[in-house]
């Protein structure tokens, strides 16, 4: 296995002088590929690749504690930088509003994001093997998915490599055995309350014994010619894309037009385009489901069809087919409250950002609004004076999610908001169930990381980033506005 790794895997996925950070739960797949990368990285010296090891301990299991000190030790023997990332995997599930594990995978990537950041890391590495391989493939053929889906876990996607996709579970711990690697066992993979548990458990072991002994590399092959396939339709997509794509005078922002030419493509065309339509509108990666994409499909082409469908309206007219945002509208100038209130003109203020541990003013509200961590408020203003301020508690972790920076600023089109066992709101539906004018929306001030809004004082908190237990905490704190503000006026 290590052979062909070396000389044939490895020098394709890792380009000289990278510096890759390497996933290791401390399971034998993620310590055996750590010990291959360290043993490609002494024998390969004139290729200038670096390692660095990022460990995540879920706060789940007593053998968590275990599992970390089995991968610092291994990582101070192999003299590889080691990162350790402690946090509250079911706390954050529950916040989320998300199954355990794919919370913990979520947090997981977007730690591991921010960590190569921080290390310069061009590659991360994950264990994921052919077994891993033939359980995605069947768990999402079960849930109907079409051939992007099928196609399964890709070899290098962006800046992720899986080396170890072709090989058998059987040969990596076979490579443990042979090199004397220690490893740990996680008995919550055994656990049978996980579809991907039983697949992996009861279904393919079935397979094995009673269809095809050699299930797990017939669908890995599957997955590879599905791969090919998929590649080439993304790329025919991307061109004719090009082409039928038509922009709305009206409103371009928040409106994608395709010709209605469109419907004489065939319908693995067809479909990708209206997909690629309603996700560049939704800013849902996962787009729209086989029964709405299906729904457009069945119109023809006909003008003045119209469907409202998740997060936006699909109308087709004599020129094309077009995807509007649901934004709602926008109202006129009117007048808003402030704290005290007082009317005050209706005005939208310029993007305000926010700084952890510092105050910002919002002149035109006559109100400021901080950031701030628990060790920047003294013991005796740890509690708010809710007449005077209007706060909102975050996780600190949980921020780390979004990329955009957070802000203070008024509303925009195509803002909205996400809560848990509902999922996404528009803004105008938040503002419609709490009885808010159209007059007054318009000067609220609302904390937002892109269209992503967390909080809308004195309305609605998300859900999102709200804290969950063992979390450092971070207050948003908005009050009214006052000389020489400093952290401890609180």
């Amino acid at each position: 296995m290590y052979e062909k790794l070396r000389t044939r895997v490895l020098p394709q996925m890792i380009p000289p002088n990278a510096k890759v950070m390497v996933a290791v739960s401390g399971g034998p797949d993620s310590m055996a590929l750590s010990h291959i990368l360290w043993r490609y990285v002494r024998e390969e010296q004139s290729r200038g690749v670096s390692l660095v090891l990022s460990h995540v301990h879920h706060g789940v299991r007593k053998d968590s504690d275990n599992e970390a000190h089995l991968v610092q030790k291994m990582a101070a023997k192999w003299k590889i930088p080691c990162i350790v990332h402690r946090f509250d995997a079911k706390g954050y599930a529950k916040t989320m509003g998300q199954s355990f594990q794919e919370a913990a995978r979520e947090w997981r990537y977007a730690r591991w994001k921010e960590d190569m950041r921080k290390e310069e890391c061009t590659l991360l590495a994950t264990a994921h093997h052919l077994g891993d391989q033939a359980e995605t493939i069947l768990y999402r053929l079960l849930r109907g998915s079409g051939t992007a889906g099928l196609a399964g876990i890709y070899p290098t996607k962006g800046s992720i490599i899986r080396p170890l996709l072709t090989f058998r579970k059987a040969d990596i711990l076979n490579y443990c055995a042979r090199e004397a690697l220690p490893y740990a066992l996680d008995r919550s993979n055994e656990e049978l309350v996980y579809d991907r548990n039983r697949i992996r458990i009861e279904l393919l072991p079935e397979l094995e014994k009673n269809y095809n002994p050699r299930i797990q590399e017939a669908l890995g092959r599957t997955g590879e010619l599905l791969r090919w396939d998929e590649e080439y339709l993304s790329r025919q997509v991307e061109t004719v894309w090009k082409h039928y794509r038509i922009y709305s005078i009206n409103d371009p922002v928040n409106t994608i037009g395709l010709s209605r030419d469109i419907f004489t493509e065939p319908a693995a065309i067809l479909s990708r385009l209206l997909r690629r339509a309603a996700m560049l509108i939704t800013k849902e990666p996962r787009g729209l489901g086989f029964a709405y994409v299906a729904k457009i499909m069945g119109s023809e082409g006909k003008p003045g069809w119209m469907q409202d469908l998740p997060g936006l309206t699909v109308k087709i007219s004599d020129e094309g087919i077009w995807f509007n945002r649901d934004v709602g509208s926008v109202g006129e100038p009117g007048d808003v409250v402030n704290m005290h209130g007082q009317q005050m003109l209706n005005a939208a203020f310029p993007e305000i950002a926010l700084d952890m541990g510092h105050w910002s003013k919002i002149p035109s509200l006559k109100l400021e609004i901080g950031l701030l961590e628990e060790w920047n408020l003294s013991p005796a203003n740890a509690t708010f004076d809710r007449q005077e301020h209007k706060v909102a508690v975050f996780s600190r972790d949980l921020l780390g999610r979004f990329s955009d920076r957070l802000v203070c600023r008024t509303r925009r089109q195509g803002d909205r908001m996400w809560f848990q066992g509902v999922g996404h709101k528009s803004l105008k539906k938040v503002f419609q169930e709490e009885n808010i004018s159209v007059k007054a929306r318009n000067g609220l001030p609302l904390i937002a990381s892109g269209a992503e809004v967390l909080w809308i004082p004195g309305v609605r908190q998300s859900s999102l980033c709200r804290p969950y237990q063992n979390t450092e905490r971070v207050y948003c704190v908005l009050k009214p506005q006052a000389s020489g503000s400093n952290l401890n006026s609180l």
